[in-house]
């Protein structure tokens, strides 16, 4: 499976009905699609990259998520070493799972240092082609906010008995962006109104409104009413504001719990 089949099901599968999840941004599924297949792709049959992925667009304080890490090879390649920034204020990394890793023999475990993951290793071959896990970071939102995790650093070396550095191109994954809502689903901003005074505008990012476990008529009549009121902002689509297309979303969610 090459990257964009991969990132296309990443887009994809939390769409898919599922009774015991929220579904969450439905209209940028197909925006991205478009946008996806409509740019230029790397090519990874003549570069190699890497790429991380997050096992979710949104979260609460206290839920846990993972971000897997990928690494793809046009050359054989026996050794890596990456480094993955991450918030400590926001994200406690509760673990990092090699289980699956194309990865055989670690230089040391991976380890976190400060508010870096790192992994240093390799493989008893000559090396691996094409796109390979090498980590799956486990981890918990601690506080809310915008979370951003990033490739800091990486080195692949080529399995050619010298050990010859492999250049390492811009995939444009090389890092990933979280919202963690508040426990009660809101997601707290400034917002300045131009005259010089800060205010907290509250958004909600998760269709669940009340908590309740589902996406019912009560959540729908709190976002109608929020729309009058603008009190509120239920932005479910990422893009700051709230539109019609956030209402299609939640609307759409009803219909799948």
């Amino acid at each position: 499976m090459n990257l964009v089949q991969k990132v296309i099901q990443s887009i994809i599968a939390p769409y898919r009905p599922n009774k015991s999840r929220t579904v969450r941004f439905a209209f940028p599924l197909f925006f991205g699609i478009a946008a996806l297949l409509g740019a230029a792709v790397i090519d990874s049959e003549t570069q190699s990259f890497i790429h991380i992925e997050s096992s979710k667009n949104s979260v609460r304080e206290g839920e846990n998520f993972q971000i897997a890490v990928y690494a793809s090879a046009h050359l054989p390649v026996n050794a890596v070493d990456i480094a993955l920034d991450f918030p400590a204020d926001q994200i406690e990394v509760t673990g990092i799972d090699v289980g699956e890793s194309v990865i055989t023999l670690w230089t040391v475990e991976p380890f976190i240092e400060d508010n870096t993951v790192v992994l240093r290793g390799g493989t008893f071959r000559k090396g691996f082609l094409g796109d390979h896990l090498i980590a799956t970071v486990n981890a918990q939102a601690k506080t809310s906010g915008l979370a951003t995790f990033e490739i800091s650093d990486v080195m692949f070396l080529a399995g050619d008995g010298s050990g010859t550095e492999v250049s390492v191109s811009d995939s444009g994954e090389e890092s990933a962006q979280l919202y963690i809502a508040n426990k009660d689903g809101s997601f707290t901003v400034q917002s300045n109104d131009g005259s010089g005074i800060e205010a907290s505008i509250i958004i909600r990012i998760v269709t669940d409104i009340d908590g309740d476990g589902e996406v019912s008529l009560a959540d729908i009549s709190r976002f109608m009413g929020a729309w009058t009121s603008k009190t509120q902002v239920y932005d479910f689509n990422g893009d700051g504001r709230m539109t019609f297309r956030d209402f299609a979303i939640i609307l759409a969610d009803s219909f799948t719990n």
